[in-house]
């Protein structure tokens, strides 16, 4: 047999994104109230539990590119981070739970959406050549820790928030990789379930018809 071809046959070549170059940011929110979405009117019907968090959004800043270069190797990146925010809160008369979305409240109004924005930038390696042809784009992920949480009786939330981001200058790329198969079907997720007295007692596997007399009894 072919060394080579079978060699050639162990390997796939997959198109992933690959990042050329990243860096951290971190941004901070004091006190800021949130309007939630209820599902009634009535504040007291329910109770605050805790925030949640979609994945962060990327953006441009004011219309603007994303990349500006700066020399052969090295571009400007401004980009805005948006951030989802969402409140989890139990109705009291059954526990049932919702998350429902929080809109900022900036300067007295409230925002349309419930996204907490940020406008980050920094310099970043693109090279131009590969700049030009439109082959980077930019990423984000974020982490965000909870401080202050505080629901107020008219129905505001008010959250302290500090965010961590990394931004990253991602590209498509071509690689080899080892091919060991395709990944089996998994087992089938067999979730236990009660059963009723009468049930399990007339289950002849599980309740066998028991032993009326002693075995030696003739």
């Amino acid at each position: 047999m072919d060394t080579n071809s079978t060699s050639r046959r162990c390997i796939d070549s997959l198109v992933i994104k690959k990042v050329y170059d990243a860096f951290s940011k971190r941004e901070c929110l004091e006190n800021l109230p949130f309007e939630l979405e209820l599902p009634t009117d009535c504040v007291t019907d329910y109770t605050y539990l805790y925030a949640e968090f979609g994945k962060a959004i990327v953006d441009s800043y004011e219309d603007q590119p994303y990349f500006t270069e700066i020399d052969e190797c090295n571009a400007r990146l401004n980009l805005v981070i948006g951030v989802p925010v969402y409140a989890v809160i139990k109705r009291n008369c059954d526990g049932r739970l919702f998350k429902v979305c929080a809109y900022p409240i900036c300067s007295g109004t409230v925002q349309k959406d419930n996204i907490v924005r940020f406008p980050i930038g920094g310099t970043v390696y693109a090279p131009r050549q590969f700049l030009r042809q439109g082959r980077f784009e930019a990423h984000a992920e974020s982490i965000v820790e909870v401080g202050t949480e505080q629901m107020l009786s008219n129905g505001t939330l008010v959250l302290s928030l500090g965010f961590f981001f990394i931004v990253k200058v991602v590209t498509d790329v071509c690689i080899k990789v080892p091919n060991f198969g395709y990944c089996p079907i998994p087992e089938e997720n067999e979730e236990p379930f009660e059963q009723s007295f009468c049930e399990v007692f007339l289950n002849e596997e599980i309740t066998p018809f028991p032993v009326f007399f002693p075995n030696d009894c003739v």
